[in-house]
């Protein structure tokens, strides 16, 4: 890869995280389902240690601006739970080949649209926030996509409610992904390297999302970032197996 290509490749990697931090601070979760297909097409290496440091950092903003509407008891089954999960998800990682890991990412990521789509929600008993937690931990730690099933259980919830806990619980969720993949060697110093151009990107998309968002529609952002999803699947797929 020259050096127009590899500039070429960050300016487009940038641009889907900026697109994905600005829907995640919008709803309180997709940086990932946005940005993660994308990366994955552009370079494998992107998915999934240097985009989990992009996301951590994202958390970690958002999880302090709303951190007044924490609910630490509803959250603590599900962050339990994730440990387990992100042990997992490493594994997963150790044992499966690019192609799995496409396909994974793929149904993550429909998982994800059908729960935007359809009015689906479960109850939030400490049972399904630990589910929750378990299947976040192995998608987030393997995909960096780890927000369909904690969104499934708290989707009947009051927005407010739910981005408040979705952005502590990824606070604490994304470090320990960090760790993770630390531990299992997929988070080396040349990862962080690839993440350091991509982390001005997200945050740049986060403020412009905290002061435009009274100027865009809401439907146009839901529909907007599920359709640029469906496309960037395709593309991720077509590149992996073609």
């Amino acid at each position: 890869m020259d050096n127009f290509e590899l500039n070429v490749m960050v300016l487009l990697a940038a641009l889907a995280c900026f697109i994905g931090a600005y829907v995640q601070t919008a709803i309180g979760f997709g940086m990932a389902i946005v940005a993660a297909p994308i990366l994955f097409y552009l370079n494998p290496a992107l998915v999934p240690g240097p985009l989990t440091v992009v996301l951590l950092v994202m958390c970690l903003v958002n999880g302090w601006r709303f951190r007044k509407g924490l609910e630490f008891n509803l959250l603590a089954p599900a962050l339990l739970a994730r440990i387990p999960g992100s042990a997992l998800g490493v594994l997963l990682l150790a044992l499966v080949s690019q192609q799995v890991l496409a396909i994974f990412i793929a149904v993550t990521i429909l998982l994800g649209i059908l729960v935007r789509l359809k009015d689906i929600a479960l109850p939030m008993t400490r049972s399904n926030m630990a589910l929750g937690g378990f299947l976040s931990g192995v998608m987030g730690t393997s995909t960096t996509i780890g927000g369909p099933p904690m969104v499934l259980v708290m989707h009947g919830a009051d927005i407010h409610r739910i981005r408040a806990n979705l952005a502590g619980f990824f606070v604490v969720s994304s470090l320990m992904s960090v760790g993770a993949l630390s531990l299992g060697g997929f988070l080396s110093p040349e990862h962080i390297k690839l993440a350091l151009p991509l982390v001005p990107a997200a945050l740049l998309g986060n403020w412009v999302a905290v002061h435009t968002l009274h100027l865009v529609s809401r439907p146009i952002v839901h529909y907007g970032s599920l359709l640029l999803c469906a496309f960037a699947v395709i593309g991720m797929l077509i590149n992996t197996f073609f």
